[in-house]
């Protein structure tokens, strides 16, 4: 069974490989840290300032989350699910997978396995963007390096924080980019979401809509409670969520009477 699914894990993998997945990766993770660092390189003047702050890489890390937790990430959640799920409608492919000795669990699973990994790529890309943005520019210009050391047990355990929160997004994605073969529908479904979980980010039960998780996550690690605080953590209700969801996408696509 584990190896069934390592396999498939594999074939899906290189299936993705063909696609913009990796443009998409590319795209999101660099492009809040390009704008910075457009932005630092049009002002050396301000970098010997900058990098002596003893706060320098939290302020670096909140100007930099601040796009990301609350726009990018859950657009590429929203484009790279559905373009991951679209490879076997735009080929017509999905009788052929289907007819393959794969259990429809092992189809389903490592399909989510390999957004998930998309996911953790982008967070790396990000990071990576995050340090250079903060080290090359004072390089360029002769500028000492930061004074303050780079906190990476903190910068780790958040990211992991924000890997949880998106989770839900992921599941729900999912679910919709299965069973709809038109490629707008889930990508509008997941943007209307969106843009309703940010319009109602400050409503004091906004944590029940699991696409403010990131933004949430975002205001309570910056200081800024614009709410007051889930009855749980943000991380465990997302953890709930996802198996939520995860199960019922499962349930509808092992139940679906078309799955052509």
């Amino acid at each position: 069974m584990v190896m069934t699914l390592l396999r498939c894990i594999r074939t899906e993998w290189l299936k993705q490989k063909g696609s913009f997945a990796s443009w998409l990766v590319l795209a999101n993770g660099l492009f809040v840290p390009a704008i910075l660092f457009a932005a630092r390189l049009r002002r050396p003047h301000n970098l010997p300032a900058i990098n002596r702050a003893p706060d320098f890489w939290e302020k670096l890390w909140s100007q930099m989350w601040q796009s990301m937790a609350i726009m990018m990430l859950p657009m590429f959640i929203i484009l790279v699910t559905s373009l991951v799920v679209q490879i076997e409608y735009r080929n017509n492919t999905w009788k052929q997978l289907h007819t393959s000795p794969q259990p429809l669990p092992t189809i389903f699973m490592a399909k989510l396995i390999v957004i998930l990994a998309l996911l953790v790529e982008l967070l790396a890309v990000f990071n990576l963007g995050l340090y250079l943005t903060g080290v090359v520019p004072g390089l360029l210009f002769g500028v000492p390096a930061p004074a303050a050391p780079l906190p990476y047990h903190l910068f780790l355990a958040r990211n992991v924080n924000f890997l949880l929160d998106a989770l839900p997004m992921v599941a729900v994605q999912y679910l919709l980019a299965l069973h709809f073969k038109n490629f707008a529908i889930p990508l509008g479904a997941g943007m209307g979401l969106w843009l309703f979980a940010i319009g109602m980010i400050s409503w004091q039960y906004s944590y029940v809509i699991p696409y403010t998780y990131c933004a949430l996550d975002y205001f309570a690690a910056t200081g800024t409670h614009i709410v007051k605080q889930p009855p749980v953590s943000i991380q465990t209700m997302a953890a709930a969520y996802f198996l939520l969801f995860t199960a019922a996408g499962l349930v509808l696509y092992m139940t679906r009477k078309e799955r052509g």
